[in-house]
Formats: structure tokens, sequence, C-alpha cells
């Protein structure tokens, strides 16, 4: 093995560590959107493995419960899972959800919440990759770590998405 090899394995895994960020954030962002809230930004943070996306929260918990789980079942439903201690953030605000319904509607906003996110992920699958494709071609153009969306252009994006309830 030569250091060449070695630099190429160092570059696929930050590829890969940088496209399930992508597509986490986006999956994010779009299930909120086909859900039918506001999406203001969704962003990645190259520097740290953090990422973030403002939307407008639900009266309905089951909802924000959807959008919660959304990014890591993007990761999953794309193939582009990686390990990131980032994502304790979202099973700790999973779990303060889950905390808001009574112990025998627990199970069922779990589940209704993962249908939900499934759902939209499928039908959207296209747009969640074209969202994380627009993230990663800013990481070697932004002067910044961080690379976010917004706008006219994140509109553009969400505007093919298919709403599901």
């Amino acid at each position: 093995m030569t250091d060449d090899d070695d630099d190429e394995d160092i570059r696929n895994f930050l590829d890969a560590m940088d496209r399930a960020l992508a597509v986490h954030e986006a999956g994010h962002a779009v299930v909120a959107h086909g859900l039918g809230a506001d999406v203001v930004f969704v962003e990645i943070d190259l520097k740290t493995g953090d990422g973030g996306s403002r939307s407008s929260n639900f009266v309905d918990n089951v909802r924000n419960l959807a959008v919660c789980v959304a990014g890591c079942r993007a990761e999953h439903l794309l193939e582009a899972a990686a390990s990131r201690k980032t994502k304790i953030g979202d099973f700790r605000l999973m779990r303060e959800l889950l905390s808001r319904f009574p112990d025998l509607e627990r199970r069922a906003a779990r589940t209704e919440g993962y249908r939900l996110a499934n759902e939209t992920l499928r039908t959207n699958a296209d747009v969640v990759n074209r969202m994380a494709g627009a993230l990663l071609a800013r990481r070697w153009s932004s002067e910044d770590a961080i690379v976010r969306i917004e706008g006219d252009e994140l509109a553009a994006l969400l505007a093919g998405v298919v709403g599901h309830s």
C-alpha cells in the first residue's frame, strides 16, 4: 500500500461523510416542506460535521417527529449512512417529542412519524439527492466551512416536492 492509496482512502471517507451529512440535512428540509412547513434554510458545517435546517414547527407533534427522524431515514433510504455524534441531537429531540404523548399513544405516534418520513422521502428521493448535491457542490467554492442554501434557490429545489398526510 502506498501513500497515494492512503490519501485516496481518506478522500473517499471524507466524501462519504460529507454526502451523508448533506443527505441527512436535505432529508429534514424535504420532509418538513412535504408536510407543509415553510423551510427557511438548509446548511452543513464541513468543519464540525454538524448541519441544520430551519423550518416552521407544526402544532401536530407527529409531523414534528417525522421531520426529526427524516435525516437518519434519508441516510438509510439513500444508502448514505455514516456514524456521526451529531445525530445525538435528533435522538434527543425525538425523545422529547415522544414524551409529549400519553404513554399509550407513544408507540403509535412514533410509527406514524416514521411512516410519514419514509413515504415523503421515498416519493421525493430525487429532490433530496438534488439538494444534497447542491450542498456538496458548494463545499469547494465556499470560503467558509458552512455551506447554506436559502431563498429562491431553496424554493426552486423544493418546488417539486410531493406532500403526504
